[in-house]
């Protein structure tokens, strides 16, 4: 009973707004389809296709760039360069490594410069005469943090913040990882 009603009271609603006999009629027509379909096909899906999604080691040990489009890009390797270790993608699809090398009187290869890759190409390099122990992006990727040291018995973690593209020095800090104190918020994702 209600549902006659509510049926009675719709056709009555869409004779007074114009619509013949109380009914709607479907419009069948291809052109109000078209702008549905672009906006389906051609929706952001906030991810560019030349933009990084995963990075992995070559068995050669170069860097090896899986894009979102499904390319894989093969960095050279640097003079010396035996391996890759620590990669990571920034938020804005900026990729780093740090870049490892065979040392003299060392049985492990040693990470010695942290590479920053984004469309395309290396856009910065930081060596180091030590040893990186961790790195992370910091600032949406605008920035890169690190922590180096020598290879056994830092007395403090030596953490530097960086920008990525130009390289300048933002921040340094002396310290211990280990505490929680005193600590400056772009080393908290730096470890031993």
């Amino acid at each position: 009973m209600h549902v006659a009603r509510a049926v009675a009271a719709r056709n009555a609603l869409l004779v007074e707004l114009g619509f013949k006999g109380g009914s709607i009629t479907m419009i069948r027509s291809r052109w109000f389809l078209i702008p549905f379909l672009l906006s389906v096909l051609l929706a952001d899906t906030g991810m560019s296709q030349d933009q990084a999604v995963a990075v992995s080691a070559g068995q050669d040990g170069t860097a090896q760039i899986t894009l979102a489009n499904g390319e894989k890009i093969t960095i050279p390797k640097e003079p010396g360069q035996v391996g890759i270790s620590e990669s990571h993608i920034g938020p804005d699809g900026t990729v780093g490594w740090l870049a490892e090398y065979k040392v003299e009187g060392v049985s492990y290869p040693i990470a010695g410069t942290l590479i920053i890759w984004r469309a395309g190409k290396t856009i910065r390099r930081f060596p180091t005469e030590q040893s990186f122990y961790s790195w992370t992006f910091y600032a949406q990727g605008k920035q890169v943090a690190y922590h180096v040291g020598p290879l056994h018995g830092e007395l403090k973690s030596h953490c530097e913040l960086h920008d990525a593209t130009s390289g300048h020095l933002i921040a340094a800090w002396d310290g211990d990882l280990e505490s929680e104190s005193n600590r400056p918020a772009w080393t908290k994702g730096l470890s031993h």
